[in-house]
């Protein structure tokens, strides 16, 4: 049965959300960065600008509908985030936790426009205000542009397709190194999607990306030397920014007790590790394991089918004793 209550969960979620899908055959629109001689980048894809104190600039994007008919485009500007996969998002949507921001960097930009409509094959240009903070801080304010294109029509079904651009925008006084420092804030048990998992708190404390790093995570029950659970996968973080990253225990149950994790978070020149403990009690593991719908629990017989055995298992015996008693009396005949 617990199969087909995830299936109902999944159908339940698809009739309450509209789900927003991303691809390149989608693309109604471009986006592309206006270079300026006076404060360049570091970057052609993205703003990576370098500004003194207080200091004001214009940033300009070029947005060009690429379709005939027309759209009207949405932008919002957004600090950079981390969402749960450990990828780095500017959307806005994802809602991660904050580690002492130098400045916020949703207050020093400023859009020119909340929303403009484009005519088919038409260009228009998004200005951006930059105001600088007052005070010097080190490391980089990371944020970026969020455009997306408005639907025009109601969505067919439960779907609608939704085509959206990203262009970061990152901000710094001065270009100097910063190593970044991670700290795990809890971990605890938890279920998702009706699906176990333990939840990690991790927290990036600096004013700099961690990108192309590598998690790896190794769960023990307390005492024992071999892992329960193992894995690996490619993560990132935002500058001052953090997740709860989320191991699935993969369709094992949670026993009551104490278990151990070990993380690590590599890269190139970059290594953090941390073991802790966490506690499951019998009052959630039991809960959590009933809800679970990838545990596979075997077959219980119904009462009827047990009866129906026992009932052909005393059938079959009163059978055997009858022959045997056909048999002697036969034998005495004789």
């Amino acid at each position: 049965m617990k199969w087909l209550i995830g299936i109902l969960g999944i159908v339940g979620l698809s009739l309450e959300f509209v789900v927003p899908v991303q691809g390149e055959s989608l693309q109604s629109f471009d986006a592309q960065i206006q270079p300026n001689q006076e404060i360049p980048s570091q970057n052609d894809a993205y703003f990576d600008l370098q500004l003194a104190p207080e200091q004001e600039v214009q940033l300009k994007i070029v947005v060009t509908n690429l379709k005939e008919s027309p759209v009207t485009i949405v932008p919002s500007f957004n600090r950079a985030r981390t969402n749960q996969l450990g990828v780095v998002e500017y959307s806005g949507k994802n809602q991660d936790t904050i580690q002492a921001l130098p400045a916020d960097i949703e207050q020093v930009v400023q859009l020119s426009q909340k929303e403009f409509p484009l005519k088919g094959q038409e260009q228009k240009i998004l200005e951006l205000t930059v105001k600088m903070p007052n005070k010097p801080f080190e490391g980089v304010l990371a944020g970026g542009i969020y455009l997306q294109e408005k639907p025009r029509e109601k969505a067919e079904g439960n779907i609608q397709n939704v085509f959206s651009r990203e262009i970061a925008v990152l901000l710094q006084n001065e270009r100097e190194k910063m190593e970044p420092v991670l700290e795990m804030k809890e971990v605890s048990p938890t279920q998702v999607n009706g699906r176990n998992a333990v939840k990690v708190g991790l927290q990036n404390t600096k004013a700099t990306y961690l990108s192309t790093a590598d998690i790896q995570y190794e769960l023990f029950k307390e005492k024992e030397e071999s892992p329960q659970l193992s894995g690996n996968q490619a993560i990132g973080f935002a500058p001052n920014s953090g997740m709860a990253y989320l191991i699935f225990l993969e369709g094992q149950k949670f026993e009551e007790g104490t278990y151990r994790l070990k993380t690590t978070v590599s890269k190139e020149d970059f290594q953090w590790s941390e073991e802790t403990l966490f506690k499951v009690t019998k009052k959630t593991s039991d809960s959590y394991n009933r809800k679970d719908v990838s545990i596979e629990e075997p077959e219980k017989l119904f009462p009827w089918l047990i009866w129906l055995g026992i009932g052909i298992i005393l059938g079959l015996m009163a059978v055997i004793v009858w022959l045997l008693n056909k048999l002697r009396k036969n034998k005495q005949n004789k």
